[in-house]
């Protein structure tokens, strides 16, 4: 019979690995930041469908591996924001059907913006901050 002080250790050990496996990686729906991080390092977007988990201000390559670092609002420097977001090669790769796998393309924003920084109706400027991409876009919420 093991001890008791051996039986607890390896319950509180169990508990905490089944704890760890359910960990919320970039892009997965929450309702608050601590249903992203227990700890937190990771943020709950709640302005996207489902809520989004994300890191805010990332630097270049420095998301989780199933992340991309992107530049919203990069053709405004003093605008841009940074956010880790899901990376994907296609649509299916994102968590539900209101996520579709965005390409970010820096030519977009070139000569697009007025002279006051104000984009025409429609067109966004999102970049790709990483400078190792390891896929070829992100989730992000579908067009309505």
């Amino acid at each position: 019979m093991m001890p008791r002080t051996l039986r607890t250790l390896a319950l509180l050990l169990s508990v905490g690995l089944s704890a760890g496996a359910c960990k919320k990686v970039i892009g997965d729906g929450c309702s608050a930041s601590t249903d992203c991080s227990a700890t937190g390092d990771r943020q709950c977007d709640l302005s996207q469908a489902d809520g989004y988990c994300t890191l805010q201000n990332c630097d270049p390559n420095g998301c989780p591996d199933e992340a991309l670092c992107i530049g919203f609002d990069a053709h405004a420097p003093r605008l841009e924001r940074r956010f880790c977001m899901a990376a994907c090669d296609v649509d299916d790769d994102c968590r539900t059907p209101e996520y579709r796998c965005v390409r970010p393309d820096a030519r977009a924003c070139v000569n697009t913006a007025n002279t006051s920084g104000v984009l025409p109706s429609g067109q966004s400027c999102n970049v790709l901050i990483d400078t190792v991409s390891r896929a070829a876009g992100y989730c992000a919420p579908a067009a309505p």
